[in-house]
């Protein structure tokens, strides 16, 4: 368990290291104005965790104000990386703007009742509440990006590859977040150093997968309407004229037989 620890601390010095090397790379490629939200993730998460290393070695693992910084640091850093994926969706569907539209309530939504179902179900132990709750977003950030993803392959849709990039690491790193919190949740106790040890390695992988994604600059998405020729409306607009027309002739007679029988 010992040897675990130190592997740990050194695993997480790694982290911090890597997300200050990847915001540095975000900035140097101005990567920052095509994905302000993403950015401000980073900048977020590696605050977070030197702020946290710093109580741990000050309080110690086992501490409950420890436990509760800490908590409240995770919470601050799921909670930008919801917004980060937000903003990851938007690009994706950028060109759709109803979709769009009914994406972000629909991602803001199931985190409020997420939250809401957690602190209920556990009868206010705010202590399994908080994992149930970080649970539920990490499961609504994956389902929202696999959604993303049929949406975009059932109707052809245009993604490059860094959007792709970094979406396949919000979602490996979520799930893998979910797994580990059920883990965490059934053995608490025995669990905690080893369940903090693997998520660490997992995030330093997405990190590794997300400064791949942004080596090169990325352009801003923005909402564009693809128009057809005009000649292809000139020569189906007759055609869906008279489908109506038709439509509204057989729906005409219905009605009148309808009028009849009553």
């Amino acid at each position: 368990m010992a040897e675990l620890q130190k592997l740990q601390q050194i695993l997480w010095v790694v982290n911090i290291a890597a997300g200050v090397l990847l915001l540095i790379l975000v900035a140097v490629r101005r990567n920052y104005r095509a994905f302000p939200a993403f950015t401000l993730y980073l900048l977020t998460n590696s605050t977070c965790s030197m702020l946290v290393l710093l109580t741990y070695h000050r309080w110690g693992f086992s501490s409950s104000g420890f436990w509760w910084f800490a908590s409240g640091m995770q919470i601050l850093a799921t909670s930008a990386r919801a917004l980060a994926v937000a903003e990851l969706c938007k690009h994706l569907l950028a060109r759709y703007l109803g979709i769009w539209g009914l994406a972000w309530r629909v991602l803001l939504s199931c985190a409020a009742l997420t939250l809401i179902y957690s602190c209920i179900a556990t009868n206010y132990q705010w202590r399994l509440a908080l994992i149930r709750a970080n649970r539920g977003l990490e499961l609504t950030i994956a389902a929202v990006i696999v959604a993303v993803f049929v949406i975009a392959r059932y109707y052809h849709l245009e993604t490059n590859l860094a959007e792709r990039s970094l979406a396949v690491g919000f979602c490996l790193y979520s799930c893998f977040r979910a797994l580990n919190n059920t883990i965490l949740e059934r053995f608490l106790d025995h669990y905690v150093v080893l369940w903090n040890f693997l998520g660490m390695l997992a995030f330093l992988g997405s990190l590794l997968l997300w400064a791949w994604a942004l080596r090169k600059p990325q352009t801003e998405a923005v909402p564009a309407e693809t128009l057809l020729p005009a000649g292809v409306y000139q020569a189906v607009a007759p055609q869906i004229n008279l489908r109506l027309r038709l439509l509204n002739e057989q729906l005409g007679q219905f009605w009148k037989t309808e009028a009849t029988r009553n």
